[in-house]
């Protein structure tokens, strides 16, 4: 757990996240992919937002595709 600090998200899911973290960042799973991450939105100056990758995270109940295809996990 180095470099992580524990966290429950709006929807009540506890997990371990990159320290550099903010409350506002997003947790997500990206398409095919089954480990959650921490995405940060930053301003672009070419048009829409642009997010950033953080790093995974650790979040209990949505590892290994554990969450039902489709559902939306944006906290």
């Amino acid at each position: 757990t180095s470099g992580r600090r524990m966290f429950v998200t709006e929807m009540g899911f506890i997990g371990l996240w990159p320290e550099l973290t903010k409350v506002e960042d997003k947790v997500a799973i990206l398409l095919g992919g089954s480990t959650p991450f921490m995405l940060r939105e930053e301003p672009s100056e070419f048009g829409p937002s642009i997010y950033r990758l953080l790093g995974d995270c650790y979040v209990h109940g949505v590892m290994d595709g554990e969450l039902v295809e489709g559902e939306k996990t944006e906290d």
